[in-house]
C-alpha cells in the first residue's frame, strides 16, 4: 500500500512579503495552497500584519484569506502551517533558505544540473548545460575558477575528500578530474558508450565509480585513467548511485584498487529495480524490484533501509532483510522523484530523508520504527525556494547554525541558484 500525504505549498519568496510588511504600516500577503491527491485543492493568501506587545516587542500576525489554513510565524526564516481541510495536513515547519549562491549559469541561461559542496562547506562547484563548471566560495558567493573541457551537459560533479579536487561527468561520455584551485584537468577517464548519469568517490579518491545510460557501473583508477571493472547491470539506463562504506577492511587488493572492500553502491535503474552492488566482490548482493523506473536512491546501511524514488512519485522504503516487498511506501502526487539524500540528525534513530521532485517540492521525512520495522513516516519540514522548478541535486554538509538539530541541506534547481537550508 502506498501512503498518500497531503501538503501545503507557499510562495517561494514569502520572506520578502513578510519583511516588507514589517517595514511598512500596510499589510502584505503571500499565496498558499493545500493539496492531496484525489481531493480538491484549496488556494488563498496569508495576510501579514504587525502589532506591538505591551512590552514593546513587534509581533508578526498571519491570517488566512480564502483558505482553511492555519499559519504561525516562527521566525524570520520559518513558518508553521497546517490545514484541517484538504488532506488534514498536521503542523509542519516551512523553512526559507539560510543562504543562496547565485551561479554563473544564470547569465549563461543554462541552470544548474549538478553541484557539490566541499566536506566542510567552504567551496561549491556547479555545472549546467553548456559543459562548463564553476567553483565558488560558499560564504561570499565569489567565483573562483571555471573548469572548461566538457562538451554538452554536466550530469554530475563531486569534490574529492580533500575539498581541492573535483570529479565531473557529462553527456560527452567522459569523466574529468580537476584542480579546484587553478582549473587544470590532469586526468580524463574514457570508456562509457552513453551519457554518464552519476559519480562517486571511493575512499580518499584513488578510485571512483560512475553510472551511465549504457547500463553499466564502472570502477576506475584515476592515476592511470583506466577501467578496473565494468558491472553490466541493465539493458536500460542506470540513473543514480549512492556509495556507502559498510565496514573497514585490511584485505589485500589487486593493483590500482584501493579501499573498495566494504564499499556498497546502491544503484537506481530505469528498468524498475534498485540494486546493491559490492565493489570488491563484484557481486550484486540484493535486488529490489518495483517494476517502475527508479530515478534516485539512498542507502541507510546502519539501519538496513534502502530508499528508492520512482518516476510515478512514489518513494519505496525497503528493508534489506526483506527484499520481496517494500516495508513502507509514500507519495504526495505523481511528479517523478528527482533526488534523495539522507540527512543526519543529532538525536538517535534513522536519519531524515530529504526528497526532491520534478515539480519543485523539497521536504524532509522522518521514519517511525517499532522493533526495527518501519511502521510510518511523517513530513517534518518543508524547504521552500523552488516554484515548480525541478530539483536537480541535494547535498549535505555540517551545519554552522547555532543549535542545529540536523545537517545543513543544499539544493539546486533550474534557476541557476543553489540554496542552503
Amino acid at each position: 500500500m502506498v501512503n498518500v500525504f497531503g501538503y501545503i505549498s507557499i510562495q517561494p519568496d514569502w520572506t520578502v512579503d513578510v519583511g516588507a510588511a514589517l517595514e511598512s504600516s500596510e499589510p502584505g500577503k503571500f499565496w498558499v495552497s493545500a493539496y492531496k491527491l484525489g481531493e480538491d485543492s484549496i488556494h488563498g493568501h496569508i495576510q501579514v500584519s504587525k502589532s506591538v506587545s505591551a512590552d514593546g516587542t513587534t509581533l508578526v500576525n498571519l491570517t488566512a484569506v480564502d483558505a482553511a489554513i492555519t499559519a504561525e510565524y516562527v521566525g524570520p526564516l520559518q513558518l508553521r502551517l497546517s490545514s484541517a481541510s484538504t488532506g488534514t495536513v498536521t503542523p509542519v515547519i516551512h523553512t526559507a533558505p539560510r543562504s543562496t549562491v547565485a551561479c554563473s549559469q544564470i547569465a549563461r541561461g543554462t541552470g544548474v544540473r549538478s553541484f557539490d559542496v566541499s566536506r566542510y562547506g567552504g567551496l561549491m562547484v556547479a555545472g549546467g548545460d553548456d559543459g562548463v563548471l564553476d567553483v565558488y566560495n560558499t560564504q561570499s558567493g565569489q567565483h573562483r575558477v571555471s573548469l572548461e573541457g566538457h562538451i554538452g551537459d554536466i550530469t554530475s560533479c563531486v569534490f574529492f575528500p580533500s575539498g581541492q579536487v573535483v570529479l565531473s561527468a557529462g553527456t560527452d561520455l567522459r569523466l574529468r578530474v580537476w584542480s579546484a584551485s587553478d582549473g587544470t584537468n590532469p586526468a580524463t577517464l574514457i570508456g562509457h558508450t552513453a551519457a554518464i548519469t552519476d559519480t562517486a568517490i571511493v575512499g580518499l579518491g584513488k578510485n571512483v565509480v560512475s553510472s551511465s545510460k549504457d547500463g553499466t557501473l564502472r570502477l576506475w583508477h584515476c592515476g592511470s585513467a583506466t577501467v578496473l571493472h565494468t558491472f553490466d547491470l541493465s539493458k536500460l539506463h542506470l540513473n543514480a548511485i549512492d556509495l556507502v562504506a559498510t565496514k573497514e577492511s585490511e584485505e589485500e587488493l589487486p593493483a590500482n584498487e584501493f579501499e573498495t572492500a566494504g564499499k556498497i553502491a546502491a544503484v537506481a535503474c530505469e528498468d524498475g529495480r534498485a540494486l546493491l552492488v559490492d565493489l570488491r566482490s563484484r557481486e550484486t548482493t540484493a535486488v529490489f524490484a518495483s517494476g517502475v523506473p527508479v530515478r534516485a536512491v539512498a542507502y541507510a546501511h546502519a539501519h538496513g533501509l534502502l530508499f528508492a524514488g520512482r518516476s510515478d512519485g512514489v518513494v519505496d522504503v525497503w528493508s534489506t532483510d526483506e527484499p520481496a516487498a517494500p516495508a513502507y511506501a509514500f507519495k504526495r502526487n505523481n511528479s517523478p522523484i528527482s533526488a534523495l539524500r539522507l540527512v543526519q540528525r543529532s538525536e538517535d534513530g534513522p536519519p531524515l530523508l530529504c526528497v526532491g521532485t520534478e515539480d519543485g517540492q523539497l521536504y524532509l521525512v522522518a521514519l517511525e520504527t517499532t522493533g526495527g520495522k518501519v511502521t510510518s513516516a511523517q513530513v517534518v519540514e518543508e524547504l521552500v525556494a523552488f516554484d515548480v522548478d525541478p530539483i536537480t541535486q541535494i547535498r549535505t554538509a555540517p551545519s554552522t547554525a547555532p543549535g542545529a538539530s540536523r545537517q545543513s541541506i543544499w539544493a539546486s534547481g533550474r534557476t541557476g541558484k543553489v540554496h542552503e537550508f
